[in-house]
């Protein structure tokens, strides 16, 4: 699994996420609290089991989700631009445990 962050001119956050041929770039318009968010929810799923956080933007919101059983972690990555519209898949993927947990430390520093 191959992640990045990094932020943009306008204070945003830039993320990609790469597995297996699957990818997307998601965004959150406050870069510190996002990452604060997503850096709660990975330590919530490596050590409950379960992890979500939210990104919002101008145009929508992404919804970060995470389910770890055993040593495998299972990510899903939505979008939805409303109640009507309801929530968009973007990104799924299942990798070991371990190494999501150390892709995800890695691009959070």
């Amino acid at each position: 699994m191959h992640i990045t962050l990094q932020g943009d001119s306008l204070g945003r956050v830039v993320g990609t996420i790469e597995h297996n041929g699957e990818h997307a770039t998601v965004t959150g318009s406050e870069a510190g609290p996002a990452i604060t968010d997503l850096r709660l929810a990975v330590e919530s799923a490596v050590t409950d089991g379960l992890g979500e956080c939210f990104w919002h933007e101008a145009t929508g919101e992404y919804r970060w989700l995470f389910r770890r059983e055993g040593g495998r972690m299972r990510i899903a990555i939505l979008y939805s631009m409303g109640t009507l519209t309801g929530w968009e898949h973007r990104f799924w993927a299942e990798c070991d445990a371990g190494d999501f947990r150390d892709s995800m430390r890695a691009a959070i520093s």
